[in-house]
């Protein structure tokens, strides 16, 4: 028998509009915990309508989405991995200002 692996990958333009439903879905979450994201500051994003409405910019997916890993592989809570979250995007800017 042979066997098979299967590979998933998300493409997302940076300009494209995520709804919240989809950002749960791509981060293999629940909706309360993308609400929770929003409501502690995780993610921006200016509080207007139900959050049924709610739409992100898609650069909060990968924001999102390491949030989640971070939970998920080291066991933190949401604070912890919002702040290395926040570590990695500004090593990541100064690594890409130290290269111009």
């Amino acid at each position: 028998m042979k066997s098979m692996t299967v590979y998933s990958a998300v493409s997302v333009d940076d300009h494209a509009p995520v709804s919240v439903h989809e950002l749960a879905r791509l981060c293999d979450q629940q909706l309360e915990w993308v609400i929770t994201l929003v409501h502690e500051g995780v993610l921006n994003l200016d509080l207007q309508g139900e959050p049924d409405k709610w739409v992100f910019e898609s650069h909060y997916v990968g924001r999102a989405r390491q949030v989640s890993r971070l939970q998920r592989d080291f066991d933190v809570n949401l604070e912890a991995a919002a702040l290395m979250t926040d570590l990695m995007e500004e090593i990541r800017a100064l690594r890409a200002q130290l290269g111009r």
